[in-house]
């Protein structure tokens, strides 16, 4: 598994909403614990399918890596 146990249950997130009629043209989405390890692949993932990807995060000081992975917008948790 290179991608891991994170990578697979972020995806089967992403695949749960696609399956409920969420799509990129549904409007923004919000990835929770996103500097973690699912919260990361989600962030990623979504931002590679198309989608405009909000990251939530209590850990400030790592709003450049959520960018680098595609985060469109950073919000603190708090």
């Amino acid at each position: 598994m290179s991608i891991g146990t994170a990578g697979y249950t972020a995806m089967l997130c992403i695949l749960a909403l696609e399956k409920n009629g969420i799509n990129p043209d549904s409007g923004k989405i919000l990835v929770t614990g996103a500097t973690g390890g699912v919260g990361s692949f989600a962030v990623k993932l979504l931002s590679l399918m198309g989608y405009s990807v909000v990251a939530s995060t209590g850990s400030s000081d790592q709003y450049d890596y959520l960018v680098d992975l595609g985060a469109n917008k950073i919000i603190d948790r708090a």
